[in-house]
């Protein structure tokens, strides 16, 4: 719906300027011009739903809709990916769950965004949390922003996280606590803490492999790259809930580098 939005916004610009300046040698200019202009009607587009979106709950269809539809225009459009998704069935369609992937590119987030089709959140790190707009999409979301600075902040986020996973919501986690090294796909750090959200909430874990991102600043937005998903199979709370958190990020690291190492 976005990607409609922004297309028309561009053909409605180059169609009005030809009209308005009947000159061929500038229909290029329009062209040029026009996904600035795209751009602009889309994020009007959303700027009106804002209200909307402050009042609905978390897990709002409509809502979740809106969003996954501006995560697939950035992954079409800014950063031309090319997505390809297996083990999409792996994907519960309801109850608490958790998501947990490695995380090499800003673009992550938005690549999760478009292979979820159920409602789903973050915990972004708080410099994302205050950026002006993102973050009160964020936090219209049901995103909690992890606070490095502060053991007391990420706590009682935590304990927000935890109410919202427990309400079916499901939250993407990446538990190497930021970009530690964008050349290496492998996940090369974890935090055994990340995995406390899914402990305390009592949710399933989902392990989620993304290949290729590490190219993505190497080619976007000129050259196209092609990203692998790969989803796992649910690791079902039943089965590791007498695992301390350090031998659950143990067993989730191994899932997921495994399948990055072939």
């Amino acid at each position: 719906m976005i990607s409609i939005i922004f297309l028309l916004g561009w053909a409605a610009f180059v169609y009005m300027m030809t009209i308005i300046v009947p000159n061929l040698y500038f229909i290029p200019l329009w062209f040029v011009l026009g996904p600035i202009v795209g751009f602009i009607v889309m994020v009007l587009f959303l700027l009106l739903h804002f209200p909307l979106f402050k009042i609905t709950k978390y897990d709002n269809k409509y809502k979740y809709f809106l969003s996954r539809s501006t995560a697939r225009w950035v992954n079409i459009f800014p950063l031309r990916l090319k997505i390809q998704v297996e083990g999409l069935k792996n994907i519960p369609k309801d109850g608490p769950l958790t998501i947990y992937a490695n995380h090499k590119s800003y673009a992550d987030p938005f690549i999760i965004f478009e292979m979820m089709k159920r409602p789903t959140t973050f915990t972004p790190k708080m410099s994302v949390y205050k950026a002006p707009l993102i973050g009160s999409w964020l936090k219209y979301l049901g995103a909690f922003p992890i606070d490095r600075s502060s053991d007391r902040n990420t706590a009682r986020a935590m304990v927000d996280a935890i109410k919202v996973v427990k309400s079916g919501m499901a939250m993407a986690i990446f538990p190497e606590g930021g970009i530690k090294d964008r050349n290496d796909i492998k996940m090369v750090a974890m935090r055994a803490g990340a995995y406390r959200v899914a402990m305390k909430a009592e949710a399933n874990l989902l392990p989620v492999s993304i290949h290729g991102s590490t190219q993505i600043k190497h080619r976007a937005p000129f050259r196209r790259t092609k990203i692998h998903v790969v989803i796992h199979p649910v690791v079902y709370y039943e089965d590791i809930k007498k695992l301390s958190t350090g031998e659950v990020a143990d067993k989730i690291f191994n899932i997921i580098n495994e399948s990055l190492q072939k």
